[in-house]
């Protein structure tokens, strides 16, 4: 987990429902936050349906997710672990995002939306 604190520090971790549920909003919004700051800088890294749908991916909670985050079975050791692992390498995967440039940029996007959702479907997998 100390991947998923050195870029958060206040992660909420695994304890229980509601710890849950915030890490999950504080890795997306983490993500969302370096791929807002890219289009910034880059203003054509914003214009592809890879980057809509990273954003949306960001803004909004899959449902799936959220449910699946519920359950007791989330707080035992090895499912807590396996889903900071997720939430570590969702978050690799947007990190360079202040040093991506344009011509990088496309397929940086991409990467980023796979992430997430590979991050969602590792989640789900584990209900």
């Amino acid at each position: 987990m100390t991947g998923v604190r050195s870029a958060i520090p206040d992660y909420a971790g695994q304890s229980d429902a509601a710890a849950r549920r915030l890490a999950d909003q504080q890795v997306r919004a983490w993500v969302g936050e370096r791929l807002a700051a890219l289009r910034d800088r880059l203003p054509a890294a914003g214009d592809s349906e890879a980057f809509d749908d990273a954003i949306l991916h960001c803004e909004f909670g899959d449902q799936r997710v959220i449910k699946a985050l519920e359950g007791s079975r989330f707080g035992e050791p090895e499912v807590a672990a396996a889903v900071e692992a997720a939430d570590a390498r969702v978050l690799a995967s947007a990190a360079a995002a202040d040093r991506v440039d344009a011509a990088a940029a496309p397929d940086f996007v991409t990467g980023v939306r796979d992430a997430l959702r590979a991050r969602i479907d590792a989640i789900v997998a584990l209900r």
